[in-house]
């Protein structure tokens, strides 16, 4: 096997119900479907060793048919470590077919001392097609106390929808002495990413989304775009691995409940 770690999970609806199967090699595992309150099918993805470190390749395929309904999780944070020969790689494909729903939130990414990390997401949705995402980056501890000791990490998200690219998101962060600066981070150490695709994801949605947020978060700095195809996409700058965690966690209930009807979610990972 080339990739340490290796990944496929098929998501199918029979009798009004999600059935999932698949298979996994190497570094990576997902566990058996859990039932949340709310009666989803969710599955965790989980990491049997300690992080990813110099030259790791991992390799994920999520598929869902039909009006198949999904929640996926990850155990822990994912942790990359000095990379001083090649860079950690992880790729993921997703296809979503007519009327699926897929809710895909991964624990934060944590980048120590001297890593270098390319992920590539690629997300292909067929008509009236759900689907959710999160995203964090955050740097690791360092022994002198200094932010940014990871050499960098480049992050691609692209969805197509019915093989029409909607949305290309590319986030390089590299540090230096202007990356804390205007037009980057401004003065802060993290960075989340929410991105939803929905029939009804509107513009009016998306102002409504955004004074939601301020209501509760009013010192946040925060951005959100909307796009023609049902789609909308918030970025997050904050300092602390939980104030954006809780944000996401806000923004979630909200899309789930406008959009999905239903409450907030609870994963049950403690």
């Amino acid at each position: 096997m080339r990739e340490t770690g290796l990944l496929s999970l098929e998501a199918k609806k029979r009798h009004a119900r999600t059935k999932i199967h698949g298979y996994y090699e190497g570094a990576f595992k997902f566990t058996r479907p859990v039932r949340l309150d709310d009666d989803s099918l969710s599955v965790y993805l989980i990491h049997v060793g300690g992080g990813y470190v110099d030259g790791d390749t991992y390799e994920s395929t999520i598929t869902l048919g039909e009006g198949a309904e999904l929640a996926v999780t990850s155990q822990a944070s994912t942790k990359v470590y000095k990379t001083p020969s090649r860079p950690v790689e992880q790729h993921t494909n997703i296809q979503l077919a007519a009327d699926s729903v897929l809710e895909y939130f991964l624990d934060p990414l944590i980048l120590y001392e001297g890593a270098r990390f390319i992920q590539n997401t690629t997300i292909e949705l067929e008509s009236d097609a759900v689907f959710f995402y999160s995203d964090i980056i955050t740097p690791g501890w360092s022994e002198d106390g200094v932010n940014f000791r990871y050499d960098w990490v480049r992050n691609k998200l692209k969805v197509y929808q019915n093989g029409k690219l909607v949305l290309f998101d590319h986030l390089l962060l590299e540090p230096d002495e202007e990356l804390e600066g205007v037009l980057q981070l401004e003065g802060h150490t993290h960075v989340g990413s929410f991105v939803l695709f929905h029939p009804n994801a509107t513009r009016e949605l998306a102002e409504r989304l955004y004074e939601n947020v301020y209501e509760s978060f009013p010192d946040v700095r925060l951005g959100i775009s909307d796009m023609e195809d049902g789609g909308i996409v918030v970025r997050i700058l904050s300092d602390r691995t939980q104030t954006i965690e809780r944000i996401i966690s806000h923004i979630h209930t909200f899309a789930r409940g406008e959009l999905l009807d239903k409450g907030e979610i609870s994963w049950r990972k403690y």
